[in-house]
């Protein structure tokens, strides 16, 4: 690959980056009020299930209750 072809690309995807971006933006937009503030309620939603499940990962009891789990086997 020359340089030529590296330019190219990386104009393209710089291009296809800031239309995918545009068009996400343009997307969320066009909804009403009420649709937005409920998956912005989801969206808090989601992200306090995430963190719990991150905490129950982390927890170093969690390796221990694995290894008791797969012993019953």
């Amino acid at each position: 690959m020359n340089v030529f072809e590296f330019v190219i690309i990386v104009i393209i995807l710089s291009l296809t980056y800031k239309f995918f971006a545009g068009w996400m933006k343009n997307r969320t937009k066009g909804l009403e009020e009420p649709a937005r503030e409920a998956l912005l309620k989801r969206l808090d939603d989601v992200e306090e299930r995430v963190r719990v499940l991150e905490r129950i990962v982390t927890d170093e009891r969690f390796d221990l209750k694995q290894q008791f789990k797969e012993l019953e086997r």
